[in-house]
């Protein structure tokens, strides 16, 4: 009987202090990648997590809790307690990315991104894309829906699904039609210019008019 207390007070304690947590830090990862920590600050992080989160609840819960709402209205007491556990703990990381990202905050906290190359591939835009790599070798193509770019904590590599072939000035010149498209390693890749949408001719002859 002793052990049957103890397991369920451990059950009790698991669902009180470790899934709010574990939920909100993982939506906000879903969001923001990261590495993994190790064991012991992946359990502080989720701890903390949902202290957080019944810091926001502390007065809807005291008066739950004090008035025995669960005697008079037991299903809307449960209900209750699923969204201080479940949907609250989903929907606070979702509401702290969004405060972060505004420009205001921003002069107080850092973006939440870490990198600018997560930054610029977040913002979805479909541009043209100049790479040059550290021996001086340059590559050029469309990046758009199809294309893809990684996010952190992999590493960078870039998928530009429309390869063109450049000419002896580095400027764009045709498409190569026979090609799938190029992956570029960020290991070899010196810097990364993104031009505005519009056609690679049009994007020749104003450099060349420069």
């Amino acid at each position: 009987m002793t052990v049957d207390v103890l397991e369920k007070g451990k059950l009790f304690l698991f669902v009180l202090f470790i899934m709010p947590g574990f939920i909100s830090m993982r939506v906000y990862r879903l969001f923001h990648p990261a590495a993994d920590n190790d064991t012991s600050k992946i359990l502080i992080d989720v701890v903390s997590y949902s202290c957080i989160n019944y810091s926001f609840l502390l007065i809807p819960i005291y008066l739950i809790e004090t008035n025995k709402i669960i005697d008079s209205y037991t299903f809307w007491y449960y209900i209750f307690y699923f969204l201080v556990l479940i949907i609250i703990p989903v929907i606070l990381p979702i509401l702290l990315l969004k405060i972060r990202q505004n420009n205001r905050i921003r002069q107080i906290l850092p973006h939440p991104m870490g990198r600018a190359w997560d930054y610029f591939f977040s913002t979805n835009q479909c541009c043209w894309v100049l790479v040059t790599l550290k021996n001086g070798k340059k590559y050029g193509g469309l990046y758009s829906f199809n294309s893809f770019a990684s996010s952190r904590p992999e590493p960078e590599q870039l998928y530009l699904e429309k390869h063109w072939a450049l000419d002896e000035n580095g400027d764009f010149d045709h498409e190569l039609t026979d090609t799938l498209g190029i992956i570029i390693l960020t290991n070899e890749i010196e810097s990364v210019e993104f031009i505005k949408l519009q056609k690679p001719t049009t994007i020749n002859s104003e450099t060349k008019n420069a």
